[in-house]
């Protein structure tokens, strides 16, 4: 494995330092603050920042099959209003 060299102010290594995990290397650190960046953001905000990783799995399917009903009554109730009238 090869290492790179990398210069940071002292805050953001105390800030690094604070985030990091007492067994983990800052490579890890680094490495899960990445992953974590893409994920869902709504996971660090609010009530939603405690819930597991599981349960934010099925809350984000949730809101997508929700995303897929609106869309499906949108599109029906948009050919009951408009049908034969465009």
């Amino acid at each position: 494995m090869t290492s790179k060299m990398i210069s940071i102010r002292d805050d953001v290594y105390q800030n690094l330092k604070n985030l990091k995990d007492p067994n983990e290397s800052f490579s890890e650190l680094i490495e899960r603050l990445i992953k974590n960046q893409q994920k869902n953001p709504l996971k660090y905000f609010g009530i939603a920042k405690d819930l597991s990783e599981e349960v934010m799995v099925e809350f984000e399917k949730a809101v997508m099959e929700g995303k897929k009903d609106d869309a499906l009554r949108s599109s029906s109730k948009f050919t009951e209003l408009w049908e034969g009238k465009l």
